[in-house]
């Protein structure tokens, strides 16, 4: 099939350029996974269309003043990859005006680029389900009914934000979001899962493609040096919620009493408290809090064990790939994790499984069985992982997935013309 068309992105990531501005004016967890699946889209869809892909961004950051430092985002131009033309929008930062200041501030430039090149066939790309962006594709259908609208979506609006406590009036603005969102559905043309579970959630009667994330080699030069040898590190690194395993992670820990052990956490979240306690009273547990991704991968790359402690005791497990799956895998280090509903069968060879209801238990044993295997078998364990994740699951394979949807549903549209 051919790629004769013109795709605009219109996304939230943090142009490469302007990420550590971004980064210091933000207050709390940064979400580098979102990020990072956004960037792999923008080069994977760039590698298989070169020269068809533009980015329109409206960066996805906190609001002024309690998660941002700054109340306006500014507009500049930017290249996602190399001569490329892309546009970050700017708005204004505030909570109550942000919604629809994104989406004021998008529709001019949405609306010049389906007016350029006007002979080409047009495709818009949004990421992720949130009313401004749904919104915005349903603006683009008023537009013009022959462009193609498609929606990634990472999470299904309803489990956003669980690892947050919500307030009653949070709740109600959410199930607002959510019914406006469900309305704008049908103005899409096809969507990009993170699970085939999602596609029962949407009711969807459109095409769809499964993309549950995206594999990047960050981790090729990192040289993998080992500080202390004959210690054996079990790491974490994400969003510290109760509800993500990560307290049952540390009572399981303090369980096992072999000296040379230690448990490395990284991120940030409600039980930041809890694991800081824990630390003082067991020296092998070590917090670094957030600290620079390069840090974190330097970190991963050189663990024994990258655990994902999420037990499978929850609906939204269905509807969620965890991203930190892929970037665990990507190291090249040993993954141990429950067998999540949204974790596709085809990853099963490639992790060890913690297994039993009993999470913390479940999560004892499995670290026990798993630092008990030979380094040698650790290490071609992480080796094969990493070369499957690679070669599968790569920015141009996955989105080749994408660009093959786009065209089906091209030339279903041209059919019925």
């Amino acid at each position: 099939m051919s790629n004769d068309f013109d795709i605009l992105f219109l996304a939230g990531l943090f142009p490469r350029e302007k990420e550590d501005e971004i980064i210091r004016n933000s207050k709390g967890n940064i979400q580098n996974a979102a990020n990072a699946l956004q960037h792999g889209i923008a080069s994977g869809l760039s590698a298989n269309c070169p020269g068809q892909v533009r980015v329109l961004n409206s960066l996805y950051i906190g609001s002024f003043p309690k998660l941002y430092r700054k109340p306006f985002v500014k507009t500049y131009s930017f290249s996602h990859t190399e001569g490329a033309n892309d546009v970050n929008v700017g708005y204004l930062n505030l909570v109550g005006a942000k919604r629809l200041s994104r989406y004021i501030t998008l529709r001019p430039y949405i609306k010049k680029w389906i007016k350029e090149r006007n002979d080409r066939k047009k495709v818009i790309i949004a990421y992720a389900a949130t009313a401004t962006f749904t919104r915005l594709l349903r603006y683009v259908k008023r537009l013009s009914n022959g462009v193609v609208t498609c929606l990634v979506v990472p999470d299904l609006p309803q489990f956003m934000n669980l690892a947050h406590r919500q307030s009653i009036i949070y709740k109600l603005l959410k199930g607002f979001e959510v019914r406006i969102i469900h309305t704008d559905t049908k103005y899409i043309d096809g969507f990009i899962l993170l699970t085939e579970y999602m596609k029962d959630a949407l009711r969807l009667k459109v095409p769809y493609v499964v993309v549950e994330g995206i594999a990047t080699d960050t981790f090729s030069d990192i040289l993998n040096i080992s500080e202390n040898q004959g210690i054996k590190t079990i790491l974490y690194s994400g969003t510290l919620s109760e509800k993500y395993g990560v307290i049952d992670l540390v009572n399981a820990f303090l369980k096992l009493s072999n000296k040379d052990y230690r448990l490395v956490i990284c991120g940030a979240g409600e039980t930041d408290e809890y694991i800081i306690q824990k630390s003082k009273e067991d020296c092998r547990i070590i917090f670094k809090g957030l600290i620079k991704r390069d840090e974190v991968f330097k970190l991963q790359k050189s663990a024994t064990i990258l655990v994902n402690p999420r037990p499978n005791n929850e609906e939204y497990t269905k509807y969620s790939f965890p991203s930190k799956i892929l970037e665990y895998m990507s190291s090249g280090t040993p993954v141990l994790s429950f067998r999540l509903a949204g974790i596709p069968d085809e990853y099963n060879s490639y992790y060890y499984t913690l297994e039993g209801d009993d999470t913390e238990i479940a999560i004892l044993n499995g670290l026990r069985n798993t630092l008990a295997i030979s380094e040698v078998e650790l290490a071609n364990y992480g080796k094969r992982a990493k070369e499957f994740v690679l070669r599968e699951k790569s920015a141009i394979f996955q989105t080749r997935k994408i660009v093959d949807m786009i065209n089906e549903e091209i030339i279903k549209m041209e059919g019925s013309t």
